[in-house]
């Protein structure tokens, strides 16, 4: 008797887990669902990169005889007969100046300015000093670009000028170099040389460079490093790499001085859709996404900048709070240097929208360390959010 009621009990408790768990395992089913992108049916998305796949250009180095022909846009660049020859490695290796270790302590800016380990040059002439450095100050990308800090008054203060200069594309100067800094007019001058990218970056891994013209000197005048045509605080090189006009000091029209402009080339008008690709690009990944503009912000010297290379224009009107973004469009592009441009760039996917289901569309971002799939859907007072899928390169 007794066993025939534990054996009842034990059929009632089995019958309740399995109650229990039916709906558990349902979840779980319908979680894995929602998860998986390709249970959500897009025509649009599969045109779309079905087009990007017949277009995709692999990269490949540029050829020898355009490093060649490069010339640079702002400074005089000439050969010369008696050079310090290019060292294999050269362009990696750090360099520390322990006689600016007491410079660098009486003057806190210079240090919180500066890495001692990226200085390559340093020179005192009278009562001018200046420093030749590498920085990602203006821009972030896998190779950092080139900057001089000047003083004139015995290093009492400081100004910082970037020079447009990428390091290594296709210019790389000489750290080693036995020449004077300062020449006799008291511009810089720094031996360099060219060299070719011979292969891609991907995460965690440095190019590869090969010489291609040794026996060159760069000549930097200041006056040239400190012009700034429009009077905005942006210098005309700096204006050059963000592709804004040196001449006038509100790009796109829209009020804003272009130095302080999180947006500086675009002026599109806004729509619902905008939002959700400002809050995509500061990696921003809410929730819930309010469809009324935010408190318009504004870039400062600590600004990381972005590139977008865009023809929608849901995009293109984006005002971003944090990060300050160079849209180009396609053309725009394509017409552009050939030469490294140094900004990290973000791709964005248009909103596709889901197949069969009303306000619901997949959108996804990516930058050179990963991509996040997003799936947003209109509501009454926005857009509600879901990350489905992520991953890195």
């Amino acid at each position: 008797m007794q066993n025939n009621q534990n054996t009842n009990n034990m059929k009632r408790y089995l019958s309740l887990l399995l109650v229990l768990l039916v709906p558990a395992f349902s979840f779980a089913q319908e979680e894995e669902e929602i998860d998986d992108v390709s249970n959500y049916p897009i025509k649009e998305k599969d045109a779309y990169y079905q087009e990007w796949e017949r277009n995709y250009k692999p990269w490949k180095p540029l050829d020898e005889n355009e490093i060649k022909a490069y010339k640079n846009t702002f400074f005089m660049l000439e050969e010369i007969t008696e050079y310090t020859p290019f060292q294999e490695g050269e362009d990696h290796q750090r360099y520390y100046y322990e006689s600016l270790n007491s410079k660098f302590d009486a003057c806190p800016e210079l240090a919180a300015k500066i890495d001692k380990r990226q200085v390559m040059r340093y020179e005192k002439r009278g009562s001018v000093e200046a420093i030749v450095y590498k920085s990602y100050e203006y821009f972030m990308a896998l190779e950092p670009s080139i900057y001089v800090a000047y003083s004139d008054d015995q290093g009492q203060s400081w100004t910082f000028y970037y020079t447009g200069i990428t390091h290594c594309q296709p210019l790389c100067f000489k750290p080693q170099s036995k020449m004077p800094l300062f020449n006799n007019k008291g511009d810089l001058q720094m031996e360099a040389c060219l060299l070719r990218q011979i292969s891609s970056f991907w995460l965690g891994h440095v190019s590869d460079y090969e010489l291609v013209k040794d026996g060159l000197l760069l000549t930097i005048d200041m006056e040239t490093l400190r012009k700034d045509s429009d009077g905005e605080g942006l210098t005309d090189i700096v204006e050059s790499r963000f592709m804004t006009d040196p001449f006038n000091s509100d790009t796109d029209g829209d009020g804003i001085a272009d130095g302080l402009d999180l947006n500086p080339r675009m002026l599109v008008p806004r729509s619902e859709k905008t939002v959700v690709y400002e809050y995509l690009i500061q990696f921003c990944f809410a929730d819930t996404i309010p469809l009324t503009a935010s408190e318009l912000c504004y870039a400062n010297e600590r600004t990381r900048t972005v590139r977008i290379v865009t023809d929608c224009p849901d995009l293109q009107a984006v005002q971003p709070r944090t990060i300050r973004v160079i849209v180009l469009s396609e053309e725009e592009y394509e017409n552009s240097s050939k030469y490294f441009v140094p900004m990290d760039s973000y791709h964005l996917s248009p909103m596709f929208k889901v197949d069969d289901e009303e306000d619901v569309y997949l959108v996804s971002i990516s930058d050179r360390s990963g991509f996040r799939d997003c799936l947003v859907r209109k509501i009454d007072k926005g857009w509600k959010m879901k990350v489905i899928s992520s991953g890195i390169f």
